[in-house]
């Protein structure tokens, strides 16, 4: 049984919007004071691709431009963070109901993040997808936001990537 939403958004229909590519806009922080600040992690410039299948498989990679030029040895957790690199993927789900998208993690730089479940509370504004919550582990933070804009399928035979 498919059940609608307040807005009317089926799972099928959520899915059916969220399956492609999306890439990064924006990643902020909002501090109590009111004032808002790029991600740390990945600085103002952050860049960032977050796919989604319709099978139910999703990868998500974010860099630091200003950062990921340092090559990395050793502790990958750790190193890849302090290099501005972050990236995992699984399984994903969604519940419409609660207007959440869960990242279920198999593989990821960071360690930590594998067999964590990711909430990412979500909501669509025309080709924007965008998570917010409340920030409730940093005493200086309130609340996040991450903005991701669709990608529009690649329709030539070239790769964008191949050199003229």
């Amino acid at each position: 049984m498919t059940h609608a939403t307040a807005t009317g958004e089926t799972e099928p229909e959520a899915r059916d919007r969220l399956v492609g590519t999306w890439k990064l806009f924006s990643a902020e922080e909002t501090l109590k004071d009111g004032s808002t600040r790029p991600f740390p992690q990945f600085g103002p410039s952050g860049k960032g691709f977050l796919m989604y299948q319709a099978h139910g498989y999703m990868s998500a990679f974010l860099v630091n431009p200003d950062l990921s030029t340092t090559p990395s040895h050793g502790k990958l957790g750790r190193q890849n963070a302090r290099n501005g690199i972050f990236a995992y993927c699984g399984r994903y789900e969604i519940d419409v109901e609660r207007k959440q998208i869960v990242h279920l993690p198999e593989i990821a730089t960071d360690p930590g993040f594998v067999g964590s479940r990711q909430v990412r509370p979500y909501r669509f504004e025309g080709e924007r997808l965008i998570f917010s919550d409340v920030e409730k582990n940093d005493p200086v933070v309130s609340g996040w936001k991450i903005v991701w804009e669709k990608v529009e399928p690649f329709s030539g035979r070239r790769s964008p990537l191949a050199k003229s």
